[in-house]
């Protein structure tokens, strides 16, 4: 199994471990968990088409959290990406992945940082059935070059 399927397993695992009575521990982690399991799986489907297996590694170190939000957010937008001729469906499902990594990545640092927020099994839950249901859009879509257009946005800067 691949390191972001792991990831997204565990965060599975975490939510149901103890759902009648679970700890802060255990949904906060699983809320993590599902962010870098989609955050993982997005870096894992960029540099598997590097043609130099051993610059991969290196590669997948370079992705930036907020450079991916910035992508992320900004292929939401219809007047940046009309997506104009390309399939309505494959547009919805990557609009989809993107709000998706948003959320996770907002809902983690509550999760992680925000120690006044408290999780409920429910929407611990919610958060890893997001990312379970982005992994299953993005392998439906993933051949398509506004799919693999949107991955290289998550590694390059715009200019300036």
């Amino acid at each position: 199994m691949a390191y972001h399927d792991d990831l997204l397993q565990q965060a599975f695992d975490l939510v149901a471990k103890n759902p009648d009575s679970p700890t802060q521990a255990d949904l906060r982690r699983a809320v993590s968990g599902a962010y870098y399991a989609l955050f993982h799986l997005l870096i894992h489907e960029t540099v598997t088409h590097w043609s130099l297996d051993s610059s991969r590694d290196g590669l997948a170190r370079m992705f930036e959290h907020r450079v991916m939000a910035s992508a992320s957010k900004n292929i939401r937008n219809p007047s940046l990406f009309p997506f104009t001729g390309k399939s309505p469906n494959v547009v919805i499902c990557l609009r989809t992945i993107a709000a998706s990594f948003n959320r996770l990545q907002d809902n983690r640092h509550l999760a992680d940082y925000d120690n006044s927020t408290l999780w409920t099994h429910t929407e611990a839950l919610e958060e890893v059935a997001i990312a379970a249901t982005a992994f299953s859009l993005w392998h439906a879509i993933k051949s398509e070059k506004i799919a693999q257009d949107y991955l290289v946005s998550l590694l390059v800067r715009p200019r300036s």
